[in-house]
């Protein structure tokens, strides 16, 4: 199986034979694979300490630590590893005890080196979703980050255009729109002259929004997302 571009596939095996060890060693070492074999599971558990793998296949039989007991071990500080047990004694309690410890599969000794390839592939996809899975899951988080870096960004600058067109206006009349509001509320005598001074201030500032972008001081996308907050400020009204 010809993998993608991501780092090897990291096997590990877990056999007391040393004849047959060595003959699953040679036979699962592929492109894109690191095999490496192991008599017994205090040896694995040793190794751990100082590497990592992503397939492991163990013996159930083994002396010092059988792969059920072993299986424990790396599940509790590596639960997304795959284990694999090899056994002899096959029985359905065996097979039970270890899928419920964890095991992603069992094969039953003595097997055909072929069922195995397939099984080490399906496990070896397994492991590929699960770095896919990492990598769109970081890649979202970043996005994320980048896009509440880019949100603040934006408010400030939106603050800054804001501050530069609000102050200059606040402080000059404009008795031509002061007769414009008025015309909007002819038969209102008690219309209120703080909230026609902010109707004053909305149209003098899309006014000199205006002029902005004439001087192409700010861009057609920044008028007109101005523009919109400020004509939704008069539709309040």
């Amino acid at each position: 199986m010809v993998l993608p571009n991501f780092q090897p596939i990291r096997i590990w095996i877990a056999e007391d034979e040393d004849e047959f060890r060595e003959i699953l060693v040679n036979f699962l070492s592929r492109e894109n694979r690191e095999v490496q074999a192991f008599q017994n599971g205090r040896d694995v558990l040793k190794a751990l300490e100082q590497a990592t793998f992503d397939v492991l296949l163990t013996d159930l039989m083994m002396p010092e630590m059988d792969g059920i007991e072993l299986l424990y071990h790396v599940k509790q500080q590596h639960p997304d590893r795959v284990v694999i047990i090899m056994t002899g004694y096959a029985s359905l309690d065996s097979a039970l005890q270890a899928i419920r410890g964890g095991a992603y599969d069992y094969i039953r000794k003595p097997f055909k080196l072929d069922e195995l390839e397939i099984l080490i592939q399906n496990a070896c996809e397994k492991i590929l979703l699960l770095r896919e899975n990492k990598s769109l899951l970081r890649e979202l988080k970043e996005t994320k980050q980048e896009l509440a870096r880019l949100r603040a960004t934006w408010d400030e600058h939106l603050n800054q255009i804001f501050h530069i067109c609000w102050m200059p206006l606040r402080e000059k009349k404009h008795p031509e729109i002061e007769l414009f509001l008025k015309s909007l509320h002819p038969l209102d005598p008690g219309f209120e002259s703080k909230r026609r001074e902010e109707d004053v201030t909305v149209l003098k500032t899309l006014q000199h929004l205006l002029d902005l972008k004439k001087e192409r001081s700010i861009s057609e996308e920044e008028f007109s997302t101005f523009k919109k907050i400020l004509l939704k400020k008069l539709d309040e009204r």
